[in-house]
């Protein structure tokens, strides 16, 4: 049905400017007629001296009258044809875009289903490995770990979710009072949980023990989706580095990588809903699409600047600055 749409929509955009361009070739052809014929009658009265009709103009306003007349067909034509040009492409925009945002959506269930089930099906296993076989106190102990771990990963999962929905309501800052070594430890043990494989820093060269006003509840969120995004598209044998600084009344946060980058083609789009760069049916990388988008409403919300720009010699910078 979108085909024959499609093919309708281009069949009836090349009748309306075919249409437009043959009415515009006659009218102007009439209006060369129109100017010859009033040219001859005036030279044939000049040159027989005959009386013609009062109404009839001299010959200098015959000129200018087919010169207005002919820019009038010309720009009129040219106003229509643009006119109906602009309309048609917004029309099209307006598909494609329809068309990408079901694209997006398609890939969320797809993704989505991949988040939820995963560790559904890894605590399960691990709760069947415990109900089924006598394990010993090491064996246990790492059985309960990994469920933990899967559970926080769902939670942060749904979490996520329930934040996006949120967004249609705005999201709203909530300023607290945090020093600079809380974040850092409690950011630590969020890399040790989550990540306990990679190499991951966090530093700070600002005053660690000197309160913070500040949305840290909207900054444990973006360190989490950054530091997340980071590990996901670099090699696991590369460092992620993290910095948090305070000066002239501003919160900067920073997430480098080493990765492969992402193409200055995708960097305004990867803030989308939904949005991942490549195939959902072939990725082999995990995530929903949402985490970035949350990142950029929550800096938004908190009045704040998000760049993106190649770190040297390969990978993504993340720079996040908040008024404090």
């Amino acid at each position: 049905m979108n085909r024959y749409t499609r093919i309708l929509a281009i069949f009836t955009a090349a009748y309306i400017g075919l249409a437009l361009t043959w009415w515009s070739f006659l009218l102007f052809h009439k209006n060369e007629a129109l100017y010859e014929s009033h040219l001859q009658l005036r030279a044939l009265a000049d040159q027989h001296q005959l009386v013609l009709r009062p109404d009839l103009p001299d010959q200098a306003t015959i000129i200018r009258t087919y010169q207005g007349q002919r820019m009038m067909i010309i720009g009129e034509s040219l106003f229509i044809l643009i006119s109906v040009s602009i309309g048609i492409w917004l029309i099209f925009r307006s598909y494609l875009r329809e068309q990408r945002v079901i694209r997006q959506r398609r890939n969320f269930l797809l993704s989505i289903t991949h988040e939820l089930k995963t560790p559904l099906t890894a605590m399960r296993l691990a709760f069947e490995t415990i109900q089924k076989r006598q394990l010993n106190p090491d064996q246990l102990t790492r059985l309960v770990s990994s469920s933990v771990r899967e559970a926080d990963r769902l939670t942060e999962t749904v979490n996520n979710l329930l934040l996006t929905a949120r967004m249609d309501r705005k999201y709203v800052p909530r300023i607290e009072a945090r020093t600079l070594q809380t974040a850092l430890e409690n950011w630590t043990a969020e890399c040790q949980s989550f990540w306990s494989g990679r190499h991951i820093t966090i530093h700070t060269n600002s005053a660690r023990e000197t309160p913070v006003n500040a949305d840290w509840t909207g900054l444990d969120i973006i360190f989490r989706n950054l530091v997340e995004n980071a590990v996901k598209y670099s090699p696991s044998d590369t460092p992620v580095h993290t910095s948090i600084e305070v000066h002239a009344g501003h919160l900067t946060l920073a997430v480098r990588d080493e990765g492969t980058g992402i193409p200055p083609s995708e960097r305004q789009r990867i803030f989308d809903m939904f949005y991942r760069i490549g195939n959902e049916d072939t990725r082999a990388g995990k995530g929903t699409g949402l985490g970035l988008y949350l990142v950029r409403e929550i800096v938004h919300q908190n009045k704040g600047k998000i760049e993106l720009r190649s770190n040297e010699p390969k990978g993504s910078c993340f720079t996040i600055q908040l008024p404090i």
